[in-house]
């Protein structure tokens, strides 16, 4: 049986629509935006002037993904683009009634293709599959559910005491999950065949939730992958010298919840002599408070996929210090250009004695700690970092497909 994606934004879906596109398995995807140059918005960029005309491309080819066949992909609505809008202009609790509302949309737009007599299992993803497989469950079908986080009850009883101890650094919109998503989050996993999350700790946050042992049963780990063709041109890492500075990285959103916290205040501590930082991502923080570091930091606003290779390359080591992960595919993509890791164990299990440094309960002692160790012992981390790109290889597309082959047997379809 083939098995339709659907996900209203992109994260990892693109990649899960590939995959079951190589086992000749997809029979459609469904997501808001998908960047194709002859239709509309995005011929936008061929008339627009100089400097806009770039600027579009590179928003425009975020969402570019070569390897999947047009003819298999849908696209509906136009929330997705105004939620991106919204938060560049630091609406962020509009951006959050565009998502819902789009969300909502987008699940409208799907009942034709769930109630047809066209046999496929559905593959969604949380946080926006529930009205689809209460649909799909009607209609006998059977639904995979990828959960990209660990379980929110988890997590807001894990970052209580970091609201305590950190409350500046949180935003208004960042606050403890509501009751209503983790209602629905319970919803989705009653209504999954399969539930899929990206490491065993996310798995865990889920078996430490969920009374009903059906539900822990029916959960499973599947690594991710990383774009490999996008990361296929990087060289070898060149040893760090003696007399230069590490460079450390972070990519990705710029959240409390992720450990950013601690990575600022151990930077602090070290001289610009033995360390710099590049930080490339969302900023959700306040900016007060991020300005006590910024002499200390440079600052990258949110960058195409492509874009993303060059800048890990021309760093040492990536930081993910993270309180709360689901997986962590920047990870794996840090290890393909040659980075050394510091992560915490509330992530993708990515790192390994030959590759780097995970800590254990996140804070700034213990993340300075580690940025320390590199900064001191350049023969370790340059062993580190030459032993990247081979471990990479453990989260290869292939080593993603098959896994997924060998979820859908196990299903039976």
């Amino acid at each position: 049986m083939d098995v339709a994606v659907f996900h209203p934004g992109t994260q990892h879906s693109w990649q899960t629509a590939t995959a079951l596109q190589d086992l000749d398995r997809l029979a459609w995807y469904a997501t808001s935006i998908f960047y194709q140059p002859d239709r509309f918005p995005y011929r936008l960029e061929r008339y627009a002037p100089g400097a806009l005309g770039e600027r579009l491309h590179r928003e425009f080819r975020r969402f570019q993904h070569p390897g999947l066949n047009p003819a298999k992909v849908r696209t509906a609505g136009w929330a997705e683009w105004a939620e991106r809008i919204a938060k560049r202009l630091g609406q962020r609790r509009l951006a959050k009634r565009i998502d819902m509302w789009g969300n909502d949309r987008f699940v409208a737009n799907l009942a034709a293709a769930v109630t047809s007599a066209e046999r496929f299992a559905l593959w969604g993803y949380s946080g926006s599959s529930r009205s689809t497989f209460e649909l799909a469950r009607q209609h006998g079908r059977t639904c995979i559910l990828d959960r990209t986080n660990g379980d929110f009850r988890i997590y807001n009883r894990m970052m209580e005491p970091v609201r305590q101890d950190y409350g500046e650094w949180f935003l208004p919109a960042e606050r403890p999950i509501p009751q209503e998503i983790i209602d629905s989050d319970a919803a989705e996993y009653r209504l999954a065949r399969r539930i899929l999350v990206g490491s065993p700790f996310a798995r865990r946050t889920i078996e430490q939730a969920e009374d009903d042992p059906t539900i822990r049963d029916r959960t499973r780990v599947l690594n991710y992958c990383y774009d490999e063709p996008l990361f296929a041109h990087l060289p070898p890492p060149k040893p760090v010298g003696r007399d230069e500075p590490v460079k450390f990285l972070w990519v990705g959103l710029v959240i409390p919840r992720k450990g950013i916290q601690y990575v600022l205040e151990a930077i602090e501590k070290i001289p610009p002599s033995a360390a710099q930082l590049t930080i490339v991502g969302d900023l959700k923080l306040p900016r007060r408070v991020f300005a006590r570091y910024s002499d200390r930091v440079r600052y990258i606003p949110t960058v195409s996929r492509a874009d993303v290779p060059a800048i890990m390359a021309d760093h040492h080591a990536f930081l993910l210090p993270s309180l709360f992960e689901g997986a962590g595919i920047t990870l794996y993509e840090a290890l393909a250009s040659g980075c050394a890791l510091i992560q915490s164990d509330r992530c993708a299990e990515a790192v390994t004695p030959e590759t780097g440094l995970q800590i254990g309960q996140p804070s700034t002692e213990s993340v300075h700690r580690a940025m320390m160790t590199m900064v001191e012992d350049r023969d370790r981390l340059n062993a580190w970092r030459a032993a990247a790109q081979g471990e990479a290889r453990q989260y290869s597309f292939a080593h993603y497909r098959d896994n997924i082959a060998g979820e859908l047997a196990s299903l039976g379809l």
